[in-house]
């Protein structure tokens, strides 16, 4: 006789079950397709590139040498070499006394016999009436001590010796944006006065900050289109510098320098106060990013800018290239890493500004974005350019 088997009842599957086992199948295929869609643009990118590289190899073995080009005289670079160094100073301490120590340090050891004036615009600059204020709260104490300066016999004044005026009136938050630079000046025998500024590159949050307000806006004492954060900056600095330099005459001259934010806020610091009739003589920008919209809006600044007026660019430093709209001024010392090689070349204004030679500007063909991003932290730095400026230009310098 036949035994009947019976069978557990099958279990119907609740709408939650059926739509996390159908949620889960979606996730995996879009991850599938992400993965594909990552793969395919490696590809791309890669195959780009190995193209790019090709052309690029061509057009740069075409270009002669800075060294053997004859456009910049052993003084000059040597200058610019220094000049460099000293642009790299600021931004490793933490505060304006030991700022201000290090530089003294620097300058003394290498022959300076000038002045120096450390200005931190988180804070206002003052008046010795309010700092011998006998209701002077500690907050104030600070305030005095975040703009300090150095005669050439090294004893520390106040800001307010040299011409600064009390500029109390600026909210917590205006001056917590402001930048921070250092002032150099000298007399020289001949009576003629020197003076060079240094404006600090990206330290400080709200200087990631500056650089991503990276949309242009029409400047009206420059009459061009320029970086909106690099131009608050600079409109600061120069409003802080102001009372500081000598009164503008021919026996006076200003030289602006900065790396990185502050090579373009440089640029922008010289030709603002060159419209207000100073004297300035040269421009040195170390890595600096792109500051103005267009190629006209770049026209008007250069004739603004004086002759001297250098830009410093490492093909595998990302800033240079930075904002991908915008565009550079100045001449261009080009850093090159080519198939192995390291090069240096003078790119005059003049040459650059040919739509010929535009390629020399161009991202899409300059740019290589892994060995720039994986090498960023070093390439970008004033020791790399120091070591790079020394072996392409003045190898038989050791020091």
């Amino acid at each position: 006789m036949a035994r009947a088997t019976l069978l557990p009842p099958k279990r119907s599957l609740s709408s939650a079950a059926v739509a996390s086992s159908l949620s889960n199948c979606n996730k995996n295929q879009n991850k599938q397709k992400y993965a594909a869609y990552a793969f395919a643009a490696a590809g791309v990118i890669s195959v780009a590139s190995i193209y790019t590289r090709h052309i690029r190899h061509e057009k740069v073995s075409s270009l002669t040498s800075a060294k053997e080009s004859g456009l910049l005289s052993r003084n000059k670079v040597l200058s610019i070499i220094e000049t460099t160094k000293r642009a790299g100073l600021m931004g490793s301490t933490k505060s304006v006394k030991e700022e201000l120590d290090l530089l003294r340090k620097y300058h003394i050891e290498n022959g300076y016999h000038g002045g120096l004036i450390v200005r931190d615009l988180s804070q206002p600059l003052f008046s010795f009436d309010e700092c011998n204020d006998a209701k002077t709260t500690d907050k104030m104490e600070s305030e005095c001590n975040s703009s300090i300066s150095e005669d050439n016999g090294g004893n520390m004044k106040s800001s307010a010796e040299h011409g600064a005026y009390s500029n109390g009136g600026n909210t917590d938050k205006d001056m917590a944006q402001r930048e921070c630079y250092y002032l150099y000046y000298e007399i020289k025998p001949n009576g003629h006065t020197k003076q060079e500024i240094f404006c600090r590159g990206t330290t400080l949050l709200v200087d990631v900050l500056t650089c991503l307000q990276s949309w242009f806006v029409y400047d009206e004492e420059l009459g061009c289109h320029v970086h909106h954060g690099f131009k608050k900056h600079a409109d600061r600095v120069v409003e802080d510098v102001l009372p500081l330099l000598a009164k503008p005459s021919e026996f006076s001259t200003v030289e602006v320098s900065g790396h990185s934010l502050g090579g373009a806020v440089a640029m922008l610091v010289a030709v603002k106060l060159k419209k207000r009739g100073y004297r300035v003589t040269n421009v040195l920008s170390i890595a600096g990013p792109r500051l103005c919209r267009g190629y006209k809006d770049r026209d008007i600044l250069e004739r603004l800018l004086p002759k001297q007026t250098i830009r410093i660019e490492n093909d595998l430093d990302l800033v240079p290239y930075l904002p991908p709209s915008g565009v550079s001024a100045g001449d261009k010392l080009w850093l090159v890493s080519d198939e192995g090689q390291e090069k240096a070349f003078m790119l005059p204004k003049l040459w650059t500004n040919n739509p010929i030679n535009s390629w020399a500007e161009s991202v899409l063909l300059n740019l290589k974005l892994f060995e720039t991003i994986w090498n960023q932290s070093k390439t970008h730095k004033i020791a790399t350019h120091v070591t790079r400026l020394k072996k392409n230009l003045a190898d038989d310098i050791n020091n």
